[in-house]
């Protein structure tokens, strides 16, 4: 499973000790950025496996690896290599300056995990949206944009956002229904990987969460059915 892979292992560094000669210690740090390196591409291979099928059971587990599980990760690997550097840089200062690069690495290996995580999910929400969409749940809101959740909505939120943030998002989703539509709702197409969803749009729900709706038509004209909610990255839209 994507949320058991890990990018580093502390076994990697075993072979260094006070009495390592400095040459020799670079090429175990060399090692390790390597296998860091390998280590996110079998990441990436993996997630792009999960995808394949289109399963959104996966959204939640691909959300919690990005939200929670890859940052205790990058948490415990930076411990880690804190520990080595104690046990042994610190003795041996001529040790000290190979360890920066791979705390580096580790930082960046472990935030483009997530990015993967986020863009997978998000390609995953937008499938949903358009393969199992919901009817209106309520009668339409909205005096300017017309807007309605779906019956699948509460369902998907209550996967994707903790119950404060689902507070917020119903406050934001009110003013969907001013007219104009407030700019900083940030109303617009749904774009993933720089190219647009066809038939899918996106506005703030609150703090870094987005919506997705989709477009529909009846005899009063366009409206809005609010589908899916979930933390949203920049990254994901280029």
């Amino acid at each position: 499973m994507v949320t058991t892979h890990r990018l580093f292992a502390d076994a990697w560094l075993d072979a260094l000790s006070v009495e390592t000669p400095p040459d020799a210690a670079a090429l175990v740090i060399d090692a390790a950025l390597t296998r860091v390196d390998e280590a996110l591409d079998q990441f990436r291979i993996r997630v792009q496996e999960a995808e394949r099928g289109g399963d959104p059971a996966r959204v939640a587990p691909l959300l919690r690896a990005e939200t929670a599980i890859l940052p205790d990760a990058a948490a415990t690997a930076d411990d880690a290599v804190h520990a080595v550097m104690q046990r042994v840089a610190f003795k041996r200062r001529a040790l000290l300056p190979l360890f920066p690069p791979l705390l580096e690495r580790l930082r960046v290996a472990h935030g483009a995990a997530a990015v993967v995580c986020a863009r997978t999910r998000w390609r995953l929400m937008a499938r949903r949206a358009l393969a199992d969409p919901g009817g209106p749940s309520s009668p339409i809101h909205g005096h300017g944009t017309r807007y309605v959740k779906s019956d699948r909505f509460d369902a998907r939120a209550v996967e994707s956002l903790p119950p404060g943030d689902r507070v917020r998002a119903d406050r934001a989703l009110k003013r969907l229904g001013e007219s104009p539509i407030p700019v900083e709702l940030d109303f617009r197409p749904l774009e993933l990987g720089g190219v647009a969803v066809a038939g899918l749009w996106s506005v703030k729900a609150g703090g870094s969460n987005r919506f997705i709706l989709r477009q529909e038509q009846d005899r009063r004209g366009p409206f809005f059915i609010v589908e899916d909610v979930g933390p949203w990255r920049d990254e994901v839209a280029v």
